[in-house]
This record gives C-alpha cells, sequence and structure tokens, in this order.
C-alpha cells in the first residue's frame, strides 16, 4: 500500500481518546503570567569593576620629521632625505622651461649634501644667454635652515659677493625669510628672476666663462 492509502487507513480516535487527548491540552503550562503573579525582571548584567580591563583607547600621533602636507589639526613632517630624494627626482625631470636646473654633486654621499645648480640667463639682460653655476650646500638642518648658495661662475649681481660668489642671505629674499616648504628650485628660479631685476639686468659683467 501507498502512504497515503496507509494515512487513511488510521482510524479517528474514539470518544474516549478524545476526551483523554482534551484531558492532557488542558493541563500544559501556560506561557502568559497569571493574574496575580510578581513580574519577574531580567537580572541585569553585571557591572564591569573598577579593576576590569578596558578597550584601548585610540591613539593619534603626529609623524616625526613628512612631506609638507598638513591637515587639520596635525601636520606631517617629511623626513630629510625623502625630501632631498623628492628634489632630486624633480630635478632630474627638468624644470619648467629648461633654463634651470639642478642636481647632485656626489651620488654615493649619503647624507645628500652637495648640490650643483645651472641657470641660464634671462632674455633682455646682460645675462642672455650665458650660464651659471652655482654651489649649493644643504646642511644637516636643511630644510629646516636654508641651503647656503654661492655662484662658481663670476656675476655681478646685488646680493652676491664681489670675491667668494656667495648669496648673501641679507640681500637675498629667499634666504632672508626662509620656510620650510621652500626648496632648492626655489632659489634657482627667484635668482633668475633676480637677474631680471632692474639693479641688475643692466650691470657690467666679468668676462663670460671665468669662475669665483
Amino acid at each position: 500500500p501507498t502512504a497515503d492509502s496507509h494515512h487513511r487507513s488510521i482510524p479517528p480516535p474514539t470518544r474516549g481518546q478524545g476526551r483523554i487527548l482534551f484531558a492532557l491540552s488542558r493541563r500544559r503550562p501556560s506561557l502568559s503570567p497569571r493574574a496575580g503573579d510578581p513580574l519577574k525582571s531580567p537580572a541585569p548584567s553585571p557591572s564591569p569593576s573598577i579593576g576590569s580591563a578596558r578597550p584601548p583607547a585610540c591613539r593619534t600621533g603626529r609623524s616625526t620629521m613628512t612631506l609638507g602636507s598638513s591637515g587639520a589639526g596635525s601636520s606631517v613632517v617629511v623626513p630629510r632625505n625623502f625630501r632631498l630624494l623628492e628634489e632630486l627626482e624633480r630635478g632630474e625631470k627638468g624644470i619648467g622651461d629648461g633654463t634651470v636646473s639642478y642636481g647632485m654633486d656626489d651620488a654615493d654621499d649619503i647624507y645628500m649634501r652637495s648640490w650643483t645648480g645651472t641657470i641660464i640667463g634671462p632674455h633682455n639682460t646682460v645675462h642672455e644667454g650665458r650660464i651659471y653655476q652655482l654651489k649649493l650646500f644643504c646642511d644637516k638642518d636643511y630644510p629646516e635652515k636654508a641651503p647656503s648658495v654661492r655662484f662658481h661662475s663670476r656675476i655681478n649681481m646685488a646680493c652676491v659677493n664681489h670675491e667668494t660668489g656667495a648669496v648673501d642671505p641679507k640681500k637675498f629674499s629667499v634666504l632672508a625669510n626662509w620656510q620650510r616648504e621652500y626648496t632648492m628650485e626655489h632659489v634657482l628660479t627667484q635668482l633668475k628672476k633676480d637677474m631680471a631685476a632692474t639693479q641688475n639686468r643692466k650691470l657690467v659683467q666679468p668676462p663670460e666663462g671665468t669662475f669665483f
């Protein structure tokens, strides 16, 4: 016989069996509280004791020494060598129209201190077409402190010492008002602008190709 035929063959409960099932159903405990029973509230969860372990608080800190980016309420300072590596990469790619460039003197110098810069004189001045070489020295305090700058090629400018070729920080605005965000590119591009300034554009120059 099939399951359906077997299921249909089960006889319905007799009257006596029905009374027993009804009585059993009346004895099932009720899930809802009866009237007059006190309500029991769930037991409160234990509160942590004073000495209990707490999750560690999030810590925010300032990075020592990042590329000069800053956020709200915090700043990041780039380490000296990372900063100089960025400047080296930019110098190798070329700056603007190519009339200003710079690079390291010694690729093996891990402190990246000595640099050579080149400026091609601006148009419509006595410096036009001349190629000037400069020496820049970035000490251990760079870029917190400005580099020392000296012309290797002879030049006659108001901010340049006529005997040593050193750029006088008191007479050159970038060095006089140095900020950490400034770079060697700032120094060289401003020197080129100063060559075209009124006080320098027509000054008599030493013979081209001579050096300090």
